[in-house]
């Protein structure tokens, strides 16, 4: 063999990978990450469980890995080359540290020799990512004898397992490597020893479960449900919260929406009074899940005074509300079951009063029967097949799916509520695709103007998604902030028209296109699967809308105080 130590030690990397299950690989070539690629591409025809992805474009790359980590719930593997092709991976990874998804991110660099000394292609790489990573580690695949062998094969397999550790997040694996950097092909991989790690759950010690329960027995107790990091606890919650009768204010991203006792309207009921009515009000909260979409709903938490449990192994005291009062970092679906099981019913007198108001407040919303924003998601939440996926961008379709959504259908519901950005959303959701089965992207034209490189991947792979474009022709959820009043620069600062013509986008993309002005023909392009669907707004028109429907609830709630 000519590159004998190279090729076995790769080898030994990749193993470790899989071992500990990471079946994903996605790759942005270049010339300093030759071995590891080959090797890679190699391995993945040999052994049909693994997948290689080859996405040109680092960023999209890491949103693309991200969207697939998130949607798969297991971790997955990146490879780039050196230089300032790593740096592009920052902003999804600050995404996945945020929202605990697991990745690896394999950075090839240039040895010591050429670092820092005006060698081409050649960055600072050592902890490149600093605090959004959970560990930084540089691996050497060119050192020879069998103590570096056992280290590689044992540190790629710690890799994973850190990633994996609660709280999940991104790890880095740098990789300075020297030429030649051809690797030698058909090898057999050299065996490794692989490291089995045995599940460990938190649950609540028993003296203090009978403590909690005595709290909480014949209380007013109410169930915040933030977005999910994992689906394993929504039938505990739900079983909770039916014995129990307490209602659950689900936020769009737990996946809980039209189920038992789950409760839709809050924001809206947040936004119109900053105060609940006092049938409303309740003595103890138990939270679950991440940060809530509703900024509403966390002021009103802020200002309260009843005990506030946070509920979760993840959680990590995230609470920019400052509410929280007992931390319980524990197993979410192992404390639900012993606390369902441990509680006798409860009087159902409070859920009635959430669910009036709830009721009412979905009476009193009319919304003009035109295509609007507010109606493209309730078109999405009634004609959406069931068991589909459906991811959401940032700015204002989150919010207005928070609003809007009521969950007609058992659906799944993506969006990256971590740092909350716009770039990537089109490269998560091809992940998300990658899945199969019906997926469905909701965006507005300035973040699809962000990440249209997020539209290759789609073509490449021919992956199952359809992208649904509010075309405002610029960020339309500025119009609701102060900012708007500056109206001599509001439009070159914050409105940025970019004035895309979409059908040409979706040209360039290979996606076929239709332009929608009616629900109607809106019901029809999605049921006939078009690829690349555009529904025209006027941020002024939205802005009137948003306003006139908070006034019609206030409106309400002040003729039934």
């Amino acid at each position: 063999m000519k590159n004998e130590t190279l090729t076995l030690n790769t080898h030994r990397l990749i193993s470790g990978l899989v071992a500990q299950g990471v079946h994903d690989f996605i790759v942005s070539p270049g010339s300093r990450s030759t071995p590891v690629a080959l090797l890679l591409a190699e391995r993945v025809r040999q052994q049909s469980s693994l997948r290689l992805y080859v996405d040109v474009d680092e960023r999209s790359a890491a949103f693309f890995a991200l969207g697939i980590a998130k949607t798969r719930q297991a971790p997955v593997a990146l490879l780039c080359t050196s230089g300032t092709a790593a740096a592009e991976y920052l902003p999804a990874l600050a995404e996945a540290h945020l929202t605990h998804v697991p990745l690896v991110v394999l950075t090839t660099d240039r040895p010591l020799e050429l670092t820092n000394i005006g060698a081409p292609q050649a960055i600072e790489q050592t902890d490149l990512y600093g605090k959004q990573v959970k560990q930084s580690q540089r691996i050497d695949l060119q050192v020879a004898g069998n103590e570096n062998a056992d280290f590689i094969a044992f540190q790629s397999q710690r890799s994973v397992l850190t990633a994996l550790d609660n709280p999940s997040g991104p790890v880095q694996l740098n990789l300075p490597l020297r030429k030649p950097l051809l690797p030698d092909l058909d090898i057999t991989p050299p065996a490794i020893k692989q490291l089995a790690v045995a599940p460990v759950t938190a649950v609540l010690a028993p003296d203090t479960l009978t403590e909690l329960v005595g709290q909480l027995q014949v209380k007013k107790v109410l169930l915040l449900a933030g977005p999910e990091e994992t689906p394993t606890y929504r039938a505990g919650l739900l079983a909770l919260s039916k014995k129990c009768h307490w209602p659950i204010l689900a936020d769009n991203l737990a996946n809980l929406r039209g189920r038992g006792t789950v409760i839709t309207d809050y924001d809206l009921l947040f936004q119109a009074q900053t105060r609940l009515p006092a049938a409303l009000q309740p003595e103890v909260i138990l939270r679950f899940g991440g940060t809530p979409v509703s900024a509403p709903l966390m002021q009103w938490l802020g200002q309260q005074t009843v005990p506030v449990y946070l509920v979760g192994a993840q959680r990590q005291l995230a609470d920019y509300s400052r509410a929280t009062t007992h931390v319980l970092a524990v197993d979410e679906q192992s404390f639900l079951t012993a606390l369902t099981t441990a509680l006798p019913a409860q009087n159902t007198g409070y859920f009635d009063d959430w669910q009036q108001i709830s009721q009412r407040l979905q009476a009193q919303l009319n919304v003009p029967a035109t295509l609007n924003e507010v109606t493209t998601v309730q078109t999405l939440d009634r004609a959406l097949p069931v068991a589909s996926r459906l991811f959401i961008s940032n700015s204002m379709p989150i919010r207005d799916v928070e609003d809007f959504y009521q969950g007609q259908q058992v659906r799944e519901l993506y969006c990256n509520r971590g740092a909350n950005g716009i770039d990537g959303v089109v490269s998560t959701a091809a992940g998300m695709a990658t899945l199969g089965g019906a997926n469905y992207l909701l965006i507005g034209d300035l973040a699809l103007f962000h990440d249209m490189n997020g539209l290759m991947m789609v073509r490449r792979y021919q992956l199952p998604l359809t992208v649904v474009v509010i075309n405002n022709n610029g960020g339309g959820i500025f119009s609701f902030l102060p900012q708007a009043s500056a109206a001599d620069y509001f439009e070159d600062l914050f409105g940025t028209p970019q004035a895309l013509d979409l059908a040409k986008v979706a040209a360039l993309y290979e996606r076929s296109y239709q332009k929608v002005t009616t629900i109607t023909e809106f019901e029809q392009a999605l049921a006939a699967d078009a690829q690349l669907i555009e529904v025209v707004s006027q941020r002024t028109t939205n802005l009137q809308l948003h306003r006139q429907l908070i006034r019609t609830v206030q409106e309400s709630l002040a003729n039934h105080d």
